[in-house]
């Protein structure tokens, strides 16, 4: 009896024991959940900041962008501005240049009109002064033929040896009159420019084209007299000094 007794006590102790045992196990239990959780949380809080900082950065970049576009706007508005401005500028330089070059144009034609109109206008009229009649062609030197500098050598040489073979006077003016003519149209071909015996440099050359000072050395080799020819030089050089003007160049550059 007494043995089963103390048996039944040992049974007893191991029984509180194991409910001790659980209990402390589920007590151990409940702390290590607390500390995950809380871990969770921590967890959860970087990651939303980490998010936020994200999301800032992105911002910013955006915002950066933003003004590096709009700087670029602004500069190529500027750059479109000025470019509008000059382009008025040069338009408006042009229009007076065009509106004076017009009317200086229209003043020489009705000169030039009302000194011709009593003349032919034949190829007939140039003036034989420039054309120099010799009695040996052959010892025509090149910068006296008209053309020259557009001439080969063996076209000089074919020159004056036609010019030889031209029995008579009349027959080498008409000869003389066709090669100024070819002359003429080789040059407004070769866009160079036509350089009659005898003349020099033009006041203004550099401000013109090749089309207007042939032009002008042809007028020129029209004028009779000396006094016509210095009042016509006179028109032309105001007229470059007006151009020189609208262009903005000192008269000794036009020169």
């Amino acid at each position: 009896m007494r043995y089963k007794l103390s048996i039944g006590l040992i049974l007893a102790s191991i029984l509180v024991l194991m409910f001790v045992a659980v209990g402390a196990q589920q007590g151990q239990g409940g702390g290590s959940g607390d500390r995950d959780q809380q871990m969770d949380r921590d967890y959860d809080r970087d990651m939303d900041q980490d998010r936020d900082y994200d999301r800032d950065m992105d911002q910013d970049r955006d915002y950066d962008r933003d003004m590096d576009q709009d700087r670029d706007y602004d500069r190529d508005m500027d750059q479109d501005r000025d470019y509008d401005r000059d382009m008025d500028q040069d338009r408006d330089r042009d229009r007076d240049y065009t509106t004076t070059e017009s009317m200086d144009r229209d003043q020489d034609r009705d000169r030039l009109r009302a000194h011709d109109q009593d003349k032919d206008q034949d190829r007939d009229r140039v003036q034989d002064r420039d054309r120099l009649h010799v009695t040996d062609p052959a010892s025509l030197r090149d910068e006296d033929i008209y053309g020259s500098a557009l001439m080969s050598k063996e076209e000089l040489k074919q020159y004056r040896n036609q010019l030889m073979n031209m029995e008579t006077e009349q027959a080498r003016e008409h000869f003389q009159i066709q090669h100024e003519s070819k002359m003429q149209e080789r040059a407004q071909l070769r866009g160079q420019d036509l350089v009659p015996p005898g003349q020099g440099p033009i006041y203004g050359g550099e401000l013109m084209t090749v089309q207007e000072r042939n032009q002008y050395r042809e007028q020129l080799r029209y004028i009779d007299s000396d006094e016509e020819r210095e009042e016509f030089q006179a028109r032309h050089q105001e007229q470059m000094n007006l151009r020189a003007k609208a262009l903005e160049l000192d008269i000794e550059e036009a020169e």
